[in-house]
Protein backbone atom coordinates (compact mmCIF):
# COMPACT_ATOMS: atom_id res chain seq x y z
CA UNK A 1 0.00 0.00 0.00
CA UNK A 2 1.13 3.55 -0.78
CA UNK A 3 2.20 5.88 1.85
CA UNK A 4 -0.18 8.78 0.92
CA UNK A 5 -3.15 5.91 1.43
CA UNK A 6 -2.23 4.93 4.70
CA UNK A 7 -1.84 8.88 5.72
CA UNK A 8 -5.38 9.77 4.01
CA UNK A 9 -6.88 6.05 5.72
CA UNK A 10 -5.07 7.34 9.15
CA UNK A 11 -6.65 10.38 8.58
CA UNK A 12 -10.11 9.23 7.83
CA UNK A 13 -10.25 7.26 11.00
CA UNK A 14 -9.08 10.29 12.85
CA UNK A 15 -11.68 12.19 11.69
CA UNK A 16 -14.16 9.19 12.48
CA UNK A 17 -12.55 8.77 16.00
CA UNK A 18 -13.25 12.92 16.96
CA UNK A 19 -16.72 12.96 15.28
CA UNK A 20 -17.37 10.28 17.25
CA UNK A 21 -15.96 11.34 20.55
CA UNK A 22 -17.79 14.70 19.81
CA UNK A 23 -21.34 13.10 19.59
CA UNK A 24 -20.74 11.15 22.98
CA UNK A 25 -19.57 14.84 24.48
CA UNK A 26 -23.14 16.04 23.39
CA UNK A 27 -25.00 13.41 24.69
CA UNK A 28 -23.50 14.01 27.94
CA UNK A 29 -24.05 17.54 27.81
CA UNK A 30 -27.28 17.52 27.23
CA UNK A 31 -28.11 14.53 29.83
CA UNK A 32 -26.30 16.72 32.23
CA UNK A 33 -28.48 19.43 31.48
CA UNK A 34 -31.62 17.21 31.68
CA UNK A 35 -30.92 16.43 34.73
CA UNK A 36 -29.80 19.89 36.43
CA UNK A 37 -33.45 20.89 35.20
CA UNK A 38 -35.13 17.72 37.04
CA UNK A 39 -32.44 18.50 39.62
CA UNK A 40 -34.11 22.48 39.87
CA UNK A 41 -37.70 21.57 39.45
CA UNK A 42 -36.80 18.92 42.30
CA UNK A 43 -35.85 21.60 44.07
CA UNK A 44 -38.73 24.16 44.01
CA UNK A 45 -41.24 21.48 44.54
CA UNK A 46 -39.58 20.53 47.53
CA UNK A 47 -39.80 24.37 48.46
CA UNK A 48 -43.29 24.65 47.67
CA UNK A 49 -44.28 22.17 49.52
CA UNK A 50 -42.61 23.54 52.48
CA UNK A 51 -43.90 27.02 52.13
CA UNK A 52 -47.42 25.29 52.13
CA UNK A 53 -47.07 23.24 54.87
CA UNK A 54 -45.73 26.68 56.47
CA UNK A 55 -48.47 28.25 55.81
CA UNK A 56 -51.17 25.35 56.85
CA UNK A 57 -50.00 25.21 60.20
CA UNK A 58 -53.61 24.59 61.03
CA UNK A 59 -53.70 21.01 58.86
CA UNK A 60 -51.52 18.50 61.27
CA UNK A 61 -54.11 15.41 60.94
CA UNK A 62 -54.38 13.46 57.74
CA UNK A 63 -58.51 14.61 57.95
CA UNK A 64 -57.50 18.03 56.91
CA UNK A 65 -54.92 17.35 54.43
CA UNK A 66 -57.65 15.51 52.94
CA UNK A 67 -60.68 17.79 53.02
CA UNK A 68 -57.87 20.39 51.97
CA UNK A 69 -57.14 17.63 48.59
CA UNK A 70 -60.97 17.79 48.21
CA UNK A 71 -61.60 20.93 47.97
CA UNK A 72 -58.72 21.63 45.84
CA UNK A 73 -59.66 19.03 43.31
CA UNK A 74 -63.78 20.62 43.40
CA UNK A 75 -62.30 24.06 42.56
CA UNK A 76 -60.08 22.57 39.80
CA UNK A 77 -63.08 21.00 38.57
CA UNK A 78 -64.90 23.99 38.54
CA UNK A 79 -62.29 25.74 36.67
CA UNK A 80 -62.08 23.30 34.18
CA UNK A 81 -65.60 23.87 33.39
CA UNK A 82 -66.05 27.08 33.30
CA UNK A 83 -62.52 26.98 30.59
CA UNK A 84 -64.54 24.49 29.02
CA UNK A 85 -67.58 26.73 28.47
CA UNK A 86 -65.75 29.58 27.48
CA UNK A 87 -64.37 27.54 24.90
CA UNK A 88 -68.29 26.12 23.72
CA UNK A 89 -68.86 30.07 24.12
CA UNK A 90 -66.37 31.41 21.87
CA UNK A 91 -66.55 28.39 19.16
CA UNK A 92 -70.40 29.51 18.71
CA UNK A 93 -69.64 32.66 18.32
CA UNK A 94 -67.14 32.47 15.63
CA UNK A 95 -69.73 29.96 13.90
CA UNK A 96 -72.41 32.73 13.98
CA UNK A 97 -69.94 35.33 12.62
CA UNK A 98 -68.83 32.53 9.68
CA UNK A 99 -72.99 31.97 9.42
CA UNK A 100 -73.90 36.14 9.42
CA UNK A 101 -70.64 36.72 7.11
CA UNK A 102 -72.37 34.07 4.93
CA UNK A 103 -75.25 35.46 5.11
CA UNK A 104 -73.91 39.23 3.89
CA UNK A 105 -72.04 37.71 1.28
CA UNK A 106 -75.41 35.77 -0.18
CA UNK A 107 -77.09 39.32 -0.93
Amino acid sequence: MKNSTKIKAGLLLTSLACAAGATAALVLLQKKREEEVYHEAELRAMDELEEMMRAEADCDDCACAEECAAACAEECAAGADEAARQEADTQSDESGEDAQDEEETEE
